[in-house]
């Protein structure tokens, strides 16, 4: 007669306990690279898009330092377009929490613009998040797209330690001009670039992953494990 024997508890305890080690490399190989792309602070720059050149209306960067755990006492930025001959840098605003060192120099080829501001009134505390440090306005020249990037900063944080960002870039893009077919021809798809009548403002370039998807497959592949350590375990083999 066939029979099976029960297996000992000491060999679940082994199963059990290979199938947790399993599952703790593979929520660390899941986790790892997300946290340690997120470290420290950065200066973003958001994305901007421009409608037709001929308008003049201009597409705006948001300037932001996503973490500011010591607070902050000032900063000066320079950023800079990457290639000319797409948009020009025309104008650029601060937060009014901030008190202004010097107005915003744009130059003379205006494809760059140095900003410098400082923190009087203590706005910014320790601890701070995606924090607004300027706006920086860009005017379409012909379509195309090109990155406004900073390409130096000082930043230091209350009590005057140095700050250290990573920095960042955002896409200008400046479309083609309207055409009266893409205003009156309902089949047409898409909407003209200029019919808000501005230049738009989007979030930050920070992408986000797709919610719940790592987790999910990191249970998928221990589950898996389980299954087949526990397929393994000595004593189940019938007699």
């Amino acid at each position: 007669m066939s029979r099976f024997r029960r297996p000992s508890i000491g060999s679940v305890l082994v199963g059990l306990g290979m199938a947790g080690a399993c599952l703790a490399l593979v929520a660390t190989l899941a986790v790892g690279p997300a946290a340690s792309a997120t470290e420290g602070p950065e200066i973003v720059v958001s994305d901007a898009t421009v409608g037709d050149p001929a308008d003049g209306e201009p597409g705006i960067h948001r300037v932001a330092l996503t973490d500011a755990p010591n607070g902050l006492a000032g900063f000066t930025l320079e950023l800079e377009l990457e290639s000319a001959g797409v948009a020009t840098v025309s104008d650029a605003s601060y937060p009014e929490q901030f008190g202004i060192t010097t107005d915003p120099v744009v130059s003379a080829d205006e494809r760059s613009v140095t900003l410098e501001a400082v923190d009087l009134d203590d706005a910014v505390t320790d601890g701070a998040a995606n924090v607004t440090l300027a706006r920086v306005a860009v005017t379409g020249v012909a379509p195309g797209e090109t990155e406004l990037r900073v390409s130096n900063a000082q930043v230091d944080a209350d009590g005057g330690s140095a700050v250290d960002p990573t920095l960042g870039a955002g896409t200008v893009t400046v479309g083609e001009p309207a055409t009266d077919s893409d205003a009156t021809d309902p089949g047409s798809e898409g909407t003209p670039a200029n019919s808000s009548g501005a230049g738009s403002e989007s979030g930050d370039t920070d992408s986000e992953p797709v919610p719940g998807f790592t987790g999910l497959l990191a249970l998928a592949v221990a589950l898996g494990v389980v299954v087949a350590v526990v397929a393994l375990v000595p004593g189940t083999r019938r007699r």
